[in-house]
């Protein structure tokens, strides 16, 4: 079990969270001397900035506390049970069960105080391996996907976008219509 958990990158905390965090653009004196038109168009480089604050320090925190929790409880006896039973229900096309459980918090603020980008930033830090890939059993373990709420709010739209967000990671063959019909 710990295998798995080694293949995370290490925690950060202190100095060394708030550096990788932070992003600051680069910049060159040169610009000052560069026409009117270069100049604004550097200017953009000011959203490139961030600059940590506590509220991230601690969403990074919540958030890599709950993918190592979620990861310790992998391949348990009754996490491999469960996940057997689900596999036959869903091949039988029988299931009303459970399909698995996960941590949850929520995160609350003011509109523009920089919640998503420090959700961001920390889901960047945290999954440096995109796919956790284990050889015994062979398994392919997401540690997170992010998708936007669509358009219309439809719980259908939102599954059908994490299916092809998975694909996706995955690069799987299997196109979300064949998937359609599962969800139907």
């Amino acid at each position: 079990m710990s295998y798995i958990i080694d293949m995370m990158p290490e925690m950060k905390v202190g100095k060394e969270l708030i550096l990788s965090l932070q992003s600051l653009p680069e910049y060159d004196e040169i610009i000052c001397n560069q026409t009117a038109d270069i100049r604004l168009m550097e200017l953009s480089n000011l959203y490139n900035i961030y600059i940590p604050s506590r509220m991230s320090v601690e969403i990074y925190s919540k958030l890599y506390l709950a993918l190592l929790h979620s990861l310790q409880k992998k391949h348990t006896k009754d996490t491999v049970r469960q996940y057997n039973e689900n596999f036959k229900a869903i091949k039988q096309q029988s299931y009303n069960g459970i399909m698995g459980g996960a941590d949850s918090f929520t995160i609350i603020g003011s509109s523009g105080i920089g919640k998503s980008s420090a959700i961001n930033r920390a889901i960047n830090l945290i999954t440096e391996n995109k796919i956790i890939e284990i050889t015994r059993p062979h398994t392919k373990i997401i540690p997170c996907v992010v998708v936007q709420c669509p358009f219309d709010s439809s719980v259908k739209g939102l599954l059908l976008e994490i299916l092809r967000k998975v694909d996706e990671m995955l690069r799987s063959k299997q196109k979300v219509r064949k998937r359609k019909k599962w969800l139907q």
